[in-house]
């Protein structure tokens, strides 16, 4: 599990330093977006290994991607520039460094 996170970890800061070129952070964005989710399938997975304290988080984590999801199929992020920055730079780095918390969390309390 501790490789997890620093897969994750790897993947976020280098998500971040590509924001230096906008059009490479999001790139990225989309790189990390779907690095996070094989990850978080990986962690699912092991569902019984885990304390319920991670369990809550992983809970949080799968029902905010489930919004965000819900979110960008209805269309309700092209209210305006705002929001679209909104939609496809804050919201989904914020998910992305609740994943890394999370895998963090499981690198403290876990002993694989």
């Amino acid at each position: 599990m501790k490789i997890i996170h620093t897969i994750n970890q790897w993947s976020f800061g280098i998500t971040l330093a590509l924001y230096v070129t906008i059009i490479g952070g999001l790139l990225a964005q989309i790189l990390l977006g779907v690095i996070q989710i094989f990850l978080a399938i990986i962690i699912t997975i092991q569902w019984d290994k885990l304390e319920n304290n991670i369990k809550k988080l992983l809970y949080g984590y799968w029902g905010t991607c489930a919004i965000y999801a819900i979110i960008y199929t209805s269309k309700l992020h092209h209210l305006n520039d705002y929001i679209g920055f909104l939609f496809f730079t804050l919201i989904p780095m914020s998910i992305a460094a609740y994943h890394l918390y999370i895998t963090y969390r499981i690198k403290q309390t876990t002993q694989c």
